[in-house]
């Protein structure tokens, strides 16, 4: 892990109401900092948009606490468009410029990893390694579950907004959602 990177990818996650971090993004941004602090790049990219539910951008609040944690003000870019996954990675990568196949180190959680990975490695074309942030079980259990129907999701094109998602193929996600 002691390879330099074009950047750090820190991937966002749904704020809480009042525009706070919850646990499990403030375990990723404190992941990104240490990454950061070991000298394994020399930017940050945090990722993460605003929804239409919350004050503040993801991207803005991870920033903040970056600050906080001693990065510096330089070395944080932020991207602060995308809501979903894949587009975290494609807005970074035009922030990247002309950077031929970027060096990247996803910093996200354990349980994300994964589909990070394939989503930066065939959707944006960046060469990418990880370095997660270890959720505790009790906090991840959910997302443990419907990781594998994002995934699924992703592979069958549903998440870019390329194909359409079939009404049958709609209901059965929205049902296994809910359970």
């Amino acid at each position: 892990m002691h390879r330099r990177y074009d950047a750090i990818l820190l991937l966002g996650l749904k704020l809480n109401e009042d525009g706070s971090s919850r646990h499990e993004l403030t375990l990723r941004i404190e992941r990104a900092a240490q990454c950061y602090h070991q000298g394994l790049s020399p930017v940050i990219i945090p990722c993460g948009g605003q929804t239409p539910s919350t004050p503040v951008s993801e991207a803005a609040v991870m920033r903040d606490a970056l600050l906080a944690l001693g990065v510096p003000d330089t070395a944080i870019r932020c991207e602060a468009q995308s809501r979903i996954t894949v587009e975290n990675f494609c807005n970074a990568r035009r922030m990247l410029g002309d950077i031929r196949r970027p060096r990247v180190l996803i910093v996200t959680s354990d349980y994300h990893m994964l589909r990070s990975k394939l989503i930066c490695r065939f959707s944006s074309h960046m060469r990418c390694a990880g370095c997660a942030a270890r959720i505790p079980a009790d906090e991840k259990r959910e997302a443990v579950r419907l990781e594998p129907l994002h995934t699924i999701d992703y592979i069958l094109g549903y998440q870019s907004g390329r194909f359409k998602r079939p009404k049958l193929y709609s209901r059965i996600m929205h049902r296994l959602m809910k359970r």
